[in-house]
């Protein structure tokens, strides 16, 4: 992996769906844009406030952002019928950036509403279940993003440029593979390379790579070819271009490339990560 200048090269690139905060790492301060939250809510609470629910794990990353996007589904979707969630009516979320979705399970009586933008705690509820640790449930807190947390408009398409001529090509495991997601290179090379990761470079090397999708909390290993241009701290987009390839069969071989961060519209804190 080398560590070259990137080229000044641009193209502009649409991303489907993004909702921008500067208030993904705000979880644990339930306090809004420096201040409390006053508005009240439909059930007598603070719109500020953090609320309980209940998420699947796959769902719940610290700090993340995401918008409800469906109503009350009929059924849950959990298998077997868990006292712990009568009364509660299962939603889906999107994550920002990621457009990763899950499962939140809110009491009946709690106002979420569709298309809203929410953000998980930094930590999880201190009330233990061992009936939804069977399942793969945590109990979570969470509280809605007003316009007093965004220093900016939420966006729906969020349009920015990419600059060619740097980044490469790289493996990713299926899980971690979001296209168009936007992404930070953490690390340098860790000096060890997974066995399939290994296997499957027949014709490259690899290297192993800490990384976080922006936003998000979630944090991956990343492995891009040994040709391949990266910067550690710098900003980088999936490309659409990717596929499942073998011997080693559970990975994704993908295409990145470097953003120009001067043409996103997230607030300049927000990029000093």
């Amino acid at each position: 992996m080398t560590d070259q200048p990137i080229q000044q090269s641009r193209r502009r690139f649409v991303k489907r769906s993004t909702v921008a905060s500067a208030a993904l790492g705000l979880g644990a301060t339930g306090s809004v844009a420096g201040g409390e939250a006053t508005a009240q809510n439909e059930n007598g609470g603070t719109n500020g406030e953090f609320r309980e629910g209940i998420a699947t794990r796959a769902a719940y990353f610290s700090g993340a952002v995401f918008r409800v996007v469906s109503p009350p589904l009929e059924d849950s979707p959990v298998v077997g019928d868990l006292d712990v969630l009568q009364n509660y009516d299962a939603r889906v979320i999107e994550h920002f950036n990621t457009n990763d979705q899950g499962y939140l399970f809110v009491p009946a009586d709690t106002a979420v509403t569709e298309g809203e933008v929410y953000v998980f705690d930094d930590r999880l509820s201190d009330r233990a279940d061992d009936a939804l640790a069977v399942e793969n449930l945590l109990r979570v807190q969470y509280r809605p993003l007003t316009d007093a947390d965004l220093p900016f408009q939420i966006e729906e398409g969020e349009d920015f440029e990419i600059l060619e001529g740097a980044g490469g090509e790289a493996a990713v495991r299926p899980d971690d593979f979001y296209s168009k997601a936007l992404f930070e290179i953490t690390s340098g090379p860790q000096g060890w390379i997974p066995q399939d990761i290994e296997q499957s470079g027949l014709f490259t090397d690899y290297n192993t790579v800490h990384a976080q999708y922006l936003g998000t909390n979630q944090r991956f290993l990343f492995f891009p070819q040994e040709g391949a241009q990266t910067e550690v701290d710098r900003l980088y987009a999936m490309r659409d271009e990717a596929e499942i390839f073998d011997p080693a069969g559970n990975l994704v071989a993908a295409e990145f490339t470097p953003v120009d961060e001067g043409s996103l519209t997230f607030d300049d804190e927000f990029l000093q990560r």
